[in-house]
Order: structure tokens, then C-alpha cells, then sequence
């Protein structure tokens, strides 16, 4: 019967491709079940009720034999947590057919035996960025498709400040900035966070290959000197730190509102912070900001990035295993890439962009982005690495406790108590409040 269901699907697939007319009463629809990665900006602000209609429209409209199932998109899920991975993965159909995940989780779940090695020689990479396609592979095989990238940015309006390559030249330009209000802000608390940064300060200080991931236990208390750097950057004339002080801990937006705001003169953050500052800050802040890899490091400024990939359960009949891939392979094209990241599930007026960044490299040429200042200057060109994907998970906790522990230990942090701008409406979280 699978045998049957399968030559109906792709007979149905040929004729619809040659435009005859096909009866849908008598096609067998295969349901395909999809989780995708809850941490990115809710844009239109309707909990992604918008974009995950989108997605099962325009996907249908492509492959009307095959129904979709998309798990509702929600900040309170726990996509780190390999457990919940593990349930998703191997329920049989039960639960989820394809699961979006972060790729510093890969190994993890590769190790853990819930993914098996993709071995459809049809999925074109051609147009993945680099980084992308080394961060779905593990021992050459090649265990995911990437679907979104991003990582930290520095973001200013300061055309010096954006001149920055590297820490010291950020410590420069920065210091001849008055510190009655904010110079630099951004979270320096988050478990996950602040070991990604020290990684990606890492690489930009030693740009090996392997410098990503020699990062994870190559390090001792001198290492972390960049890092403390950055740290003080934060530092204000009243002896506070809000990037340490726990002012950021509980108010995530904190530091995109302040620059928002102009009341800072520089942030960093993820990319897709950019859309949050863009819905509460000025008209000419399309034309002013200026967005820079994190100049965190000693030498070369190049991006490291975080991957977000589908993965699929291991023991899927043949059509819902056909389905999983024409998915995966439909989400990687140019013209989807564009849409989820430039928001094309919201109304066109007041439009604002994820900012989050497309795999696709052929998709900046699509009309989304194609006059969009922030992809086209900012984000087109991009080189760098992935960051890693085995070893993350256990030993971020202890990396974060070495980290602030040397950091903290030379700088005076004081408590602030001065309010923060009042919150606007905003454009939802995204990974690092999922990571805590």
C-alpha cells in the first residue's frame, strides 16, 4: 500500500508540473508534521500566525498532495533542551516529521542517534552560503538543510564607531564618547550568549578554522582579556555596568529600546534586533544606522554565524520521507528565504524585516531585498564560520562562570536604578531570551 501511495504522489507531481488538470478527490494526501524554530521575530505581531499560514499557503499551492502541519510558534518552547528534541524526534509520526533546530545542537543529536544522514543527491547546495553548508555536516555527511543564519552585530549611527575592525578600535572611538548616558549596550549575563561572544571574539582574534571550536577548551583567564574590554565599553560615568548589573537580565528589549531611543550611542546584538530598533527608533534611522560584525577581537573581523537547519526523524514511511525533503529543499529556495526574512506574511504598508539573514544567496536578488540598505550593504557580502556544532551544550555553563568571573573581578559593577525607556510595542523575542 506505502508502494502505491508513493507512484500516486509522484504521477501526481509530473502531471501537475506538465499543467494537466488533476482531480483531488483522488489523490492520496501525505500529512507532513513540521516544528520550526520559535526564536525569531514575531514582525506582524500575531504570535506567527501570519507567517505560519504563509508558509502552509504558498508550500500547498506547490505540492497539493501533500498536507502540512506546522507546530504553532511559541518563545516558551524548549528547542535546547535534548529531551524535548528527543520525544519530537522519535515518536514515530506522533509528533514531528521535521524539527527546525539550532545547529550548535547537531552533534548532539547525531550522537544521540535521533537524525540519520540526508542521502538525496537532488538538494541543490550551490547557493547555500558557506557557512551554512559546514554547518549541517558532520564528518562529510551531510545531516540537515539550513533555512536561516545570524549573529552578533554592532550596530551605530556613528560612522566612526562603525569604522571599527577591532576591540581596541572600537575602545578607541567609543571612549570619546560621554558616559552620562549609554556609549555600549547589550546582555553580557545570558549562559548562552556570553560564551557565543567570547567564541566569536575567539575566531576574530585567532581566524583558524578550528579556532571556533578550539574556543569551547583551549582557554585560560588571559584569553578572556578581549572580553573584558567589551565589558567596560559598557561602563558609565556613575560607576554602573549595565551589561553585567543584571539590567538586562529580565528586559530583553532593554538594550534595542535604549538605541532606539538614541540614548545609546552603539548596541550589539543579533541581527534581527534591527527590527525591533527600526519599530520604536526615527524615519531616518533606515538611512543612518550602521550595522558591523561585533569588532570583538584582536585581528581579523569576519562573521561567525548561527545556523537554524531542518532536521528529520529517523524511520519515516517513503512518501512522508518524500515530502520531508521536498519541504526542506521548497523553504531553501530564493524566493522563500526572502519572504520569511523580509516579513512578507505582514501587510505591505509599515513593513518591517525579520533581519534575520537567508541562507539562500540568490535570494537578495528577489524584489523583498533587493532595495533593502541593511541586506544589500550590510549583510549580502558576509564571510565567516559557523560556530560548533558538538561540544556547546555542556560546557557553555561553566565557560560563562570562568568568563565573568575574570571579567567581573576587574571591573566595579554597581547596580543601576535609573528607569529604562518606557517599553513600545515590540517585535517578539528571539534566541537569546530562549537560552536564558
Amino acid at each position: 500500500m506505502a508502494q502505491i501511495k508513493v507512484l500516486q504522489t509522484i504521477d501526481y507531481l509530473e502531471r501537475l508540473h506538465a499543467n494537466e488538470s488533476i482531480d483531488l478527490k483522488n489523490v492520496v494526501r501525505t500529512t507532513l508534521k513540521v516544528a520550526p524554530y520559535p526564536y525569531i521575530p514575531d514582525s506582524v505581531g500575531d504570535q506567527y500566525k501570519s507567517l505560519l499560514q504563509y508558509i502552509k499557503t504558498e508550500f500547498e499551492n506547490a505540492y497539493p498532495s501533500i498536507s502540512l502541519e506546522l507546530r504553532p510558534m511559541n518563545a516558551s518552547d524548549d528547542f535546547y533542551n535534548i529531551s524535548t528534541l528527543t520525544g519530537w524526534l522519535t515518536s514515530d509520526g506522533n509528533e514531528y516529521d521535521v524539527v527546525e533546530v539550532d545547529t550548535i545542537l547537531l552533534g548532539d543529536l547525531v550522537h544521540a542517534g535521533l537524525i540519520a544522514p540526508l542521502v538525496d543527491t537532488s538538494i541543490n547546495r550551490s547557493d547555500w552560503h558557506v557557512a551554512a553548508d559546514i554547518a549541517v555536516q558532520l564528518n562529510q555527511a551531510l545531516y540537515g538543510v539550513p533555512h536561516i543564519m545570524c549573529g552578533f552585530f554592532l550596530f551605530t549611527r556613528d560612522s566612526k564607531v562603525a569604522s571599527s575592525t577591532t576591540i581596541d578600535h572600537l575602545k578607541y572611538a567609543l571612549n570619546n564618547v560621554s558616559t552620562t548616558n549609554y556609549r555600549l549596550v547589550g546582555n553580557l549575563e545570558s549562559s548562552w550568549d556570553l560564551p557565543a561572544l567570547w567564541m566569536d571574539s575567539y575566531q576574530k582574534t585567532s581566524p583558524s578554522r578550528g579556532a571556533v571550536a578550539s574556543a569551547l577548551h583551549d582557554y585560560h583567564k588571559d584569553s578572556f582579556v578581549t572580553m573584558r574590554k567589551l565589558a567596560e565599553l559598557c561602563n558609565r560615568m556613575r560607576g554602573d555596568n549595565p551589561c553585567l548589573n543584571g539590567t538586562f537580565r529580565n528586559n530583553y528589549d532593554g538594550p534595542a529600546l535604549l538605541f532606539a531611543n538614541k540614548t545609546a550611542e552603539a548596541m550589539f546584538g543579533y541581527s534581527e534586533r534591527l527590527s525591533l530598533v527600526l519599530k520604536n527608533g526615527f524615519p531616518d534611522d533606515h538611512q543612518n544606522i550602521n550595522v558591523i560584525p561585533l569588532p570583538s577581537g584582536n585581528s581579523v573581523n569576519q562573521q561567525t554565524f548561527f545556523i537554524d537547519a531542518y532536521v528529520l526523524r529517523r524511520n519515516m514511511s517513503n512518501e512522508v520521507s518524500k515530502a520531508a525533503l521536498l519541504f526542506t529543499k521548497f523553504m531553501a529556495t530564493p524566493r522563500m528565504q526572502a519572504a520569511v526574512v523580509a516579513s512578507a506574511d505582514g501587510p505591505y504598508r509599515n513593513r518591517i524585516p525579520r533581519y534575520l539573514l537567508p541562507v539562500s544567496q540568490k535570494a537578495y536578488d528577489e524584489p523583498l531585498l533587493k532595495q533593502d540598505r541593511f541586506y544589500q550593504q550590510y549583510f549580502r557580502k558576509l564571510t565567516g564560520v559557523p560556530y560548533p556544532t558538538v561540544g556547546f551544550l555542556n560546557t557553555h555553563q561553566a565557560l560563562q562562570v570562568a568568563i565573568l568571573e575574570y571579567v567581573k573581578s576587574s571591573i566595579h559593577i554597581m547596580p543601576d536604578i535609573r528607569p529604562l525607556p518606557a517599553r513600545k510595542p515590540k517585535v517578539k523575542t528571539e534566541r537569546s531570551k530562549a537560552k536564558g
